[in-house]
Parts: structure tokens; C-alpha cells; sequence
């Protein structure tokens, strides 16, 4: 499946990433053109994320944080990943 686009919010301020569906089910999220992490929903149903940190980027460019970005910690906030997740499900259709 292609790349898509969604829109969340994170600490009040509205974030556009870029979903791109990976073979394995997964979905790698990139911000501002870099790799922030990656996306799966676990056996329990819920979502969870591993950041880019943890990943192998696969030719990904890995996403530089600074103070003013506010995305550092965007894939360790539990609302955010299920929010992620619900867009990525309805989109998919999961």
C-alpha cells in the first residue's frame, strides 16, 4: 500500500506525519521527513510504538530533534500512538 498522510495533535499543537505501511503490518512514521518510529497493533489489540532510536531505519532518515521541534518524545505518549493507530485503522479499514 502507498504512503498517506495523517494529522494528530500533540501537546496542543497540530502534527502532520506521513504513514508508510510496511509488509510485516507495521507502519513506519516519519515527521518533517525524517523517522520518528514505528507502529504496530500488539496480539492484545492495542497500538504500540518503538521509537526510531530502536530500529533499523531501512534508508529512512532518522528524525534530529532539537528543544524547539516538540516531536522528541511524540511516540512515547500512549494518546498519541492509539490516536496513530485509530487513524491508521480507519484508513486501513482494520
Amino acid at each position: 500500500m502507498d504512503p498517506f498522510n495523517i494529522i494528530i495533535t500533540s501537546h496542543g499543537e497540530k502534527v502532520d506525519l506521513n504513514i508508510h505501511p510496511q509488509e510485516a503490518g507495521s507502519y513506519k512514521v516519519v515527521c518533517h521527513g525524517g523517522l520518528v518510529g514505528e507502529i504496530f497493533m500488539s496480539k492484545s489489540g492495542s497500538w504500540e510504538a518503538v521509537s526510531a532510536d530502536d530500529l533499523d531505519s531501512g534508508g529512512y532518515p532518522i528524525y534530529e530533534y532539537d528543544e524547539t521541534s516538540g516531536h522528541a518524545d511524540l511516540l512515547l505518549d500512549e494518546l498519541v500512538v492509539q490516536d496513530i493507530g485509530k487513524q491508521i485503522s480507519d484508513i486501513e479499514g482494520l
